[in-house]
């Protein structure tokens, strides 16, 4: 595909407009060889291409992604591009422990963990995530209650509606 770009020139006391053709790198093909390169527990979080055609990929690992693996993708990917044709800049990474999940498998990658749920009307819970499906959420949580003169500590499990949801994501414990 190809992006004409415009740009208005002064000279002379002439404007003119001169065209410049780029090759602008598709998203969607970027994603299709991004998977190329994955192994069985990588996954694709994200990916961006700006109208530059500068890409960002985010992968992630059920294991833990690290930069070698991040190098290896992004060597593999660039390789797959053309220079002469495209001119562009790579960006393999990881999508960042404090950056909401946008994919199931962050999801599952997290099961047994500390997440922080807000609700689609602004309330904020922590709680263990417990499992997940399409349109669910399964989540424990310690709820803090009176008990005549007593406080006790009562575990909860519920499901939450993914369409209830606004953000998930890890929570950091230094335990």
């Amino acid at each position: 595909m190809l992006y004409f770009c415009a740009v208005l020139e002064r000279t002379g006391g002439m404007d003119f407009l001169p065209f410049y053709f780029l090759t602008l790198i598709r998203k969607e093909d970027i994603e299709v060889l991004s998977k190329r390169f994955l192994s069985e527990t990588q996954f694709v979080v994200d990916i961006a291409v700006s109208v530059s055609n500068d890409i960002a990929v985010y992968v992630d690992d059920m294991n833990g992604i690290t930069i070698d693996e991040c190098r290896r993708i992004s060597q593999a990917i660039e390789e797959c591009l053309d220079r002469e044709k495209e001119d562009f800049s790579l960006e393999v990474s990881s999508p960042g422990l404090t950056n909401p999940f946008r994919v199931k498998e962050q999801y599952l990658k997290n099961i047994g963990k500390l997440v922080e749920i807000v609700y689609v009307g602004g309330e904020k819970i922590i709680a263990t995530l417990k499992a997940v499906s399409d349109n669910t959420i399964t989540v424990e949580t310690a709820i803090p209650k009176k008990e005549g003169n007593k406080k006790v500590v009562v575990t909860e499990v519920f499901d939450i509606e993914r369409i209830n949801i606004k953000t998930v994501k890890s929570v950091i414990d230094f335990k």
